[in-house]
């Protein structure tokens, strides 16, 4: 495989270097035009000048005769002898009868404009003449000085450049300056990136929500590493857990195992064992089948099993089949569904679940003689499901902490249980971008799981 050439980095002065080529080029190229623009422009108004100024000595010439017209001329050269325009007249026989001594009849073309370089003693310029023949007799010459046209061009793309000079080094200046802000905003977020890549989740760019894109990056960014952080400690709680929580009925279960494999066991006695490395053996692979559903519903993996589903419907099954476990812990089981069904794009097992949890932790921890009421109902744009008992219910102060991975209160731990029912819960309503929401009864425990109607789009986002 052939090495691949290291890609420009984006340094300062490399970017200073080409903001000065960038403009200079520009100043060159826009004196250019200017230049050109400029001559095209005042050339096309100096020959305006000199045919209005033709056209009038004609008119007079032809009014008031040739000699009138060549003592005008006299007149106007020995009192403007400096203009940029001269005037001469000469007669047929090519004698300068009137006006500027600045060439000979022999000198001069043909009828029309010419440019032509006239010597007055050791000085030589340029000069665009106008000759035009009168048709009462003689030959009236208009004469324009070039230099002053270029003295005027060379003031007008002097100022330019001046101009051009000012406004390319704010821009170059401007450059340099958003490429040290664009440079530290972006050394800022890759020291975040760096802090992460050496161990340190805790890293975050600092952001505002108001601010610009990169604020937006970085809070965008703040969110990934929030979320990886989050799973990344979701793991290492669940291996934590699951080393500590499979311990026991591992334990137990090979226990168990050891009996029935003793020599002196009975029969009877080793039947007893098995059944029990039996009952350990499908407790641990419930409780892993638990942590995989919470994985894949924290993840949004599951949102690939969404389907159309008919919420009431689900609502009325789940509590038909856990009726007689209520029943059986001597509680009072009282539903309150709506009338027609009820739609939704959802994961049909994982709500089923759910809503079977609640009912299962309502029959175990309410007590005997409490109440325990199932309801589901509608409001804009989101459904909620509440199960709702009169026991003892939780300490507001434990009601976050109960929906994670196997916490289990002290209240709890003199009966079986992994602890996931409630954080099956919360990451069923996670998926579905809704909440658990672990409310007070009085007395009791009202759990309530919003989901919202909207926000159930089954195509899995990354």
């Amino acid at each position: 495989m052939k090495a691949r050439a290291p890609p420009p980095r984006l340094r300062p002065g490399l970017v200073g270097s080409v903001l000065l080529a960038v403009a200079l080029a520009a100043m060159l190229i826009g004196g250019f035009v200017i230049d050109r623009a400029g001559e095209a422009i005042l050339s096309a108004r100096q020959k305006d000048v000199a045919e209005s100024a033709r056209d009038y000595f004609v008119a007079f010439a032809h009014e008031e005769g040739l000699a009138p017209l060549a003592r005008a001329l006299d007149r106007r050269e020995r009192a403007e002898h400096d203009e940029a325009f001269r005037y001469a007249l000469f007669s047929d026989d090519g004698d300068l009868v009137g006006g500027a001594q600045l060439a000979t009849a022999a000198q001069l073309p043909g009828p029309g404009f010419w440019t032509l370089d006239l010597r007055s003693g050791e000085h030589v310029s340029s000069w665009q003449v106008l000759v035009q023949p009168i048709s009462t007799g003689g030959t009236l010459v208009v004469f324009e000085d070039l230099s002053a046209r270029a003295e005027f061009r060379s003031a007008i793309v002097g100022a330019s450049f001046a101009a051009l000079a000012v406004a390319l080094g704010s821009v170059v200046l401007a450059g340099l300056w958003l490429n040290r802000l664009v440079y530290r905003r972006a050394e800022s977020i890759a020291a975040v990136s760096a802090c992460i890549v050496s161990g340190d989740l805790s890293a975050r760019a600092s952001a505002d929500p108001q601010g610009d894109v990169f604020d937006r990056l970085g809070m965008g960014m703040n969110a990934m590493l929030d979320r990886n952080e989050e799973l990344l400690t979701g793991l290492r709680t669940v291996s934590d857990s699951l080393a500590h929580d499979l311990r026991s009925p591992l334990t137990r279960m090979k226990g168990a195992l050891s009996r029935a494999l003793a020599a002196d066991a009975s029969v009877s006695d080793r039947l007893d064992a098995i059944a029990q490395a039996w009952e350990e053996a499908d407790r641990a692979l419930a409780t892993t089948s638990a942590l995989l559903d919470i994985a894949r519903a924290e993840t949004g993996v599951s949102r690939d099993m969404f389907e159309r589903i008919d919420l009431q419907a689900l609502v009325a099954d789940t509590v038909e089949l856990f009726a007689p476990v209520i029943e059986d812990a001597g509680q009072d089981l009282k539903v309150t569904l709506p009338g027609q069904p009820l739609f939704l794009q959802a994961h049909e097992l994982l709500v089923r679940q759910a809503l079977g949890n609640l009912l299962f932790n309502a029959s175990r921890y309410a007590g005997e003689g409490a109440d325990v009421v199932v309801s589901l109902s509608e409001g804009p744009g989101f459904v909620e499901v509440v199960v709702a008992d009169s026991g003892p219910g939780i300490p507001e102060v434990d009601r976050g902490r109960v929906q994670e991975r196997f916490v289990r209160l002290d209240t709890a731990r003199t009966t079986t249980g992994s602890g996931l029912g409630l954080a099956i819960a919360a990451a069923c309503a996670k998926l579905h971008r809704g909440s658990l929401d672990l409310q007070d009864n009085g007395p009791g425990l009202r759990v309530v799981m919003r989901i919202p109607r909207g926000g159930t789009d089954p195509t899995p986002q990354n």
